[in-house]
């Protein structure tokens, strides 16, 4: 909850702050252009998430000298991928005209190409972050990873904050941001040291053979930052290129505010990912069947009660929360909200094969189902219903994405159809009675 509080926080405070000290043009070429580097956080092959999971199946059988061997080796890859993304990002920056592609007027193209850089360099240094988070998830800690990696975004933000506040620009605000994310990945660090000491940085445990181990799962799950990145970034860019930087600022926040009914289901995800992947390890099929059902309910359960929330609250926060300058678009929200419950309910489902490293044939089917049919069909839709067809096409790839993911998670669990539908239609009712019993237990 932590975890989420923090990003629901920076979600909501980022959009006055920006607005008020920079302006709506300002801002928006600041989305578009931090969309971009977005990009490069797909530079680690998706090595550092799938060495997170394989050293959690091999620490739940006890193979701690395995899962160091994956551990030394991704890190090794990360540093590789890292210096050559840098030289990549330096020369994209120095050659490519990118303010005058995107059509931006208020950042010059001295502080468009350091802005760019300062970002890549954030997004390479959160690599180590990434990879860390695997030694809380291997001493069952993966809360305390939660926390810290939430505080790392805190600090990130409060960076880039405190530079826009004291009238800094871009420039300023991207070297915040990347001061904030050295600092985080630190703190990082010391904690990883604490719960997995055994599981330290060097070469001496890395080998080829583990990489060529991961490269499969690695690269299917490249996919999916590459899919969400295209979907939330992404979107931005076609906005921007298909109705002017002026109506970003406007889609930007609406959506922001759309995406808090999304929470629930991303503080399940992330907690049972861990849980699932150690209940494979163990061989419990039973207990791995019955956390992907029951996330699920908790998952669809928890979106509903705050899409309906978000539906009633927001009118009226977003006059506040934006000073003014940004008005409600109705149909556009209502269509933002409706991707906000569907995806809660595919989701939950996502974390089987993830979690197992079982993802190879999903993996293509979401790039092109929720990364590339939204963004072509959002700039075709753009000139006949304007905004409000960026928020259909992002519905219509919920809805596909949805279909096919629950499928594949009913195959992977051997859980029946009829099993999951009951789950889901189901108020989790018996949970929060136990759960009040609990903290009525353990009340002093």
């Amino acid at each position: 909850m932590f975890s989420q509080s923090v990003l629901v926080f920076i979600r909501v405070a980022e959009v006055p702050l920006m607005l008020a000290f920079w302006g709506t043009q300002l801002y928006g070429e600041w989305l578009m252009l931090a969309a971009i580097p977005t990009y490069f956080s797909i530079g680690d092959g998706g090595f550092a998430v799938a060495a997170c999971r394989d050293m959690t199946m091999k620490s739940g059988t006890g193979d701690r000298n395995g899962a160091l061997a994956v551990f030394q080796s991704t890190w090794l890859l990360l540093l590789t991928v890292s210096f050559v993304a840098s030289l990549l990002a330096y020369g994209f920056a120095e050659w490519a005209p990118l303010g005058r592609w995107l059509g931006f007027s208020a950042m010059t193209a001295a502080d468009t190409q350091t802005v760019l850089l300062l970002l890549v360099i954030q997004v390479l240094v959160g690599f180590q972050g990434g990879l860390l988070d695997g030694g809380f998830w291997v001493s069952g800690r993966y809360p305390a990873g939660m926390y810290l990696i939430a505080f790392a975004h805190l600090l990130e933000f409060l960076g880039l904050g405190l530079a826009v506040i004291l009238g800094g620009g871009p420039v300023q605000a991207a070297g915040g941001y990347l001061g904030g994310r050295i600092l985080g990945t630190v703190l990082m660090w010391v904690g990883q040291r604490r719960v997995s000491p055994w599981l330290r940085h060097g070469f001496a445990h890395a080998s080829l053979s583990e990489l060529r181990h991961l490269t499969v799962p690695a690269f299917a799950s490249l996919a999916f930052p590459m899919g969400n990145a295209l979907n939330i970034q992404g979107m931005r860019l076609v906005v921007g290129l298909a109705l002017g930087p002026a109506a970003v600022a406007i889609f930007t926040p609406l959506r922001t505010l759309s995406r808090l009914a999304m929470q629930p289901k991303q503080i399940i995800t992330l907690l049972v990912e861990p849980e699932l992947a150690m209940a494979h390890g163990q061989g419990n099929e039973g207990l791995f069947r019955s956390l992907f059902l029951k996330s699920c309910q908790i998952a669809a359960w928890g979106s509903l009660a705050a899409s309906a929330v978000v539906l009633i609250g927001g009118p009226f926060v977003l006059p506040y929360w934006t000073a003014g300058k940004i008005e409600m678009h109705w149909p556009l929200f209502i269509l933002l909200l409706g991707t906000a419950f569907i995806n809660g309910i595919w989701h939950a489902a996502l974390r089987v094969p993830l979690a197992t490293n079982r993802h190879e044939k999903i993996a293509i089917i979401f790039i092109i189902s929720y990364g590339i049919v939204p963004l072509s069909a959002a700039y075709l839709l753009a000139g006949f219903l304007g905004l409000s067809g960026m928020g259909l096409a992002l519905v219509v790839a919920e809805l596909g994405t949805s279909i096919y993911m629950v499928n594949e998670a009913l195959r992977l669990t051997q859980a029946s159809f009829l099993d999951w539908i009951k789950g889901v239609c189901r108020p989790p009712l018996d949970l929060i009675s136990r759960t009040l019993a609990m903290c009525r237990r353990n009340a002093p």
